[in-house]
């Protein structure tokens, strides 16, 4: 049977629950940075690599440096060039053990996409190893096509992605090369959907840990007065699509008439593909509730799926009385007045090793507000970053819903991107720990969360920021939620987006700053030697 788990419910049923044994076993000293971080790179335990964008505009740059222990070895700056001309900045990872950065370049007609190799001293490896390229058809910009890079979860193989947008009555083209750790191209080639590229939308692309390259697409159809939007309104199906050196092979998402909102998907060893998400009623916005699929892509068959729809008291358990008025009213005038849940953005699915999945979304939408200066005319805009409520939720292996649960958060943010909103989630001996930032009014003086029906925004202030620790149980969705650390303690603000889950070595690598300084931790977790 499945468990509805909330919040006020869940911090009674875990007043017993001891404090959490998950820590930052180890913090860095504050240091200055040498420029914004962009992504962190775990090669080993304790060893990864720090990649960052220095100064602005034209005179802007990559800068990588490497870490051991939390204490810093080496920086570089990285020079980009490609076959001795200047390359543009597409990405790096770890390849091997080495890492490595990838660049664009548009030479004699063509569009170049290249991989450089760096050794322990971040030098050069010989030359830009070329991966792909295409003929450009157009010298108009929006017309050059991007390049997009994927890697699998084991780090053995990885993708380059290339879209040709299509000149007027002409089709999107795509081409795709995937390759393993050692540089040798397991499959390529180039495609087409079946479909007029403004009827459809691309939603993710995933390599698995075979090598194995998948495309999500949203289909729509032409609305009744022939205006295209690409919303609910007009949704028609959904696709995934395995594509290979011979081609592509199609599944349609048919679920029953519903709608898919968004969508998450893994695959394990056995070419068995997970997808999880949000679906709706078709023509109407709002999600009704959750789905599961499990398809098995060499015979193209369904092994499970589920649906589960959330209650109205899942729904509207941390509304206002205000808001629950509000929606009375509405009913009793014959309105539409079923509460609903709006854009949630799927984070991540985990697979367990009984074959169950674990998986997380967040509320987050951008509000963008326009102001006038009536005496000069001159306009102001806003951009408002909201990242709010989680749900977390498990599939059983029989492909039923266990529970889902909501963690009520709010993060609100100005011009910012959102940058220290968002949480850091990770699976470990049968519990899923987010990290937050949140506001220490939340909690009580034990570090416990105290009253859910009065929650506050999450804050960077000195006195009140502090960063939350969830900590669910994967067998009942129960969960406790305390003080991780604060503001005080740490000198620094956490920035959760930034930190890096390596289940390859068993760390979470941690990362704050405080004004142009920097620190890293790291929390261990799963078995150490």
């Amino acid at each position: 049977m499945l468990k509805t788990t909330f919040g006020l419910i869940a911090i009674t049923l875990l007043s017993f629950t001891s404090q959490a044994q998950i820590t930052v076993s180890e913090w860095s000293e504050l240091e200055k940075s040498p420029g914004r971080l962009l992504n962190l790179l775990p090669r080993d335990a304790n060893d990864f690599f720090a990649l960052r964008r220095t100064g602005r505009g034209i005179f802007g740059g990559i800068a990588v440096s490497s870490h051991k222990n939390l204490e810093t070895q080496l920086k570089e700056k990285i020079s980009l060039r490609a076959n001795n001309s200047p390359a543009n900045f597409e990405g790096s990872t770890i390849v091997g053990d080495h890492f490595v950065v990838f660049m664009s370049d548009k030479q004699e007609g063509r569009n170049n996409f290249f991989m450089q190799e760096y050794g322990e001293d971040l030098e050069p490896i010989g030359n830009a190893f070329e991966l792909a390229s295409y003929e450009l058809e157009s010298k108009r910009a929006r017309f050059a096509g991007t390049f997009s890079l994927y890697q699998s979860e084991n780090r053995n193989f990885f993708s380059v992605v290339w879209t040709i947008p299509g000149r007027k009555d002409e089709e999107t083209k795509y081409g795709y090369k995937v390759f393993d750790a050692d540089l040798q191209e397991v499959s390529g080639g180039t495609y087409e959907f079946p479909f007029e590229s403004k009827y459809c939308r691309i939603n993710t692309m995933h390599l698995s840990n075979t090598g194995d390259f998948f495309t999500v697409v949203t289909e729509y159809q032409e609305s009744e007065d022939k205006k295209l939007f690409k919303n609910y309104a007009n949704y028609k199906t959904m696709h995934i699509y395995h594509i290979n050196s011979d081609g592509m092979e199609d599944v349609e998402i048919n679920l029953e008439g519903k709608r898919v909102e968004a969508l998450n998907i893994n695959s394990d060893n056995n070419r068995q593909f997970i997808l999880t998400g949000t679906y709706g009623e078709r023509k109407k916005a709002g999600i009704k509730g959750l789905f599961y699929m499990k398809l098995d892509f060499k015979s193209q068959e369904i092994l499970a799926e589920g649906f589960e729809e959330f209650s109205d008291d899942f729904i509207t358990q941390d509304w206002s009385d205000r808001q629950k008025k509000k929606n009375a009213k509405k009913k009793a005038r014959g309105k539409d007045a079923e509460p609903k849940l709006y854009e949630y953005v799927m984070r991540d699915i985990h697979i367990l090793e009984d074959g169950s999945v674990v998986g997380s979304m967040e509320q987050f939408y951008i509000r963008v507000v326009t102001t006038r200066d009536p005496r000069t005319g001159a306009t102001t805009t806003t951009y408002y970053y909201y990242y709010n409520d989680v749900i977390a939720f498990k599939v059983g292996a029989d492909g039923g819903f266990d529970w889902h649960t909501k963690i009520d958060k709010y993060q609100v943010s100005t011009n910012d991107g959102g940058y220290f909103s968002s949480y850091e989630r990770f699976v470990d001996d049968g519990k899923m720990y987010m990290i937050f930032n949140d506001n220490s009014m939340n909690y009580d003086e034990s570090g416990n969360f105290s009253d859910p029906e009065k929650l506050r925004a999450a804050t960077l202030s000195k006195r009140k920021n502090t960063v939350a620790l969830v900590e669910v149980d994967l067998e009942s969705g129960e969960f406790s939620r305390k003080m991780f650390f604060d503001r005080s303690e740490l000198g620094a603000i956490a920035v959760p987006k930034l930190f890096n889950v390596d289940y390859n070595n068993g760390e979470v690598l941690v990362y704050a700053v405080k004004g142009t300084k920097e620190k890293f931790g790291i929390i261990e977790f799963g078995e150490q030697d």
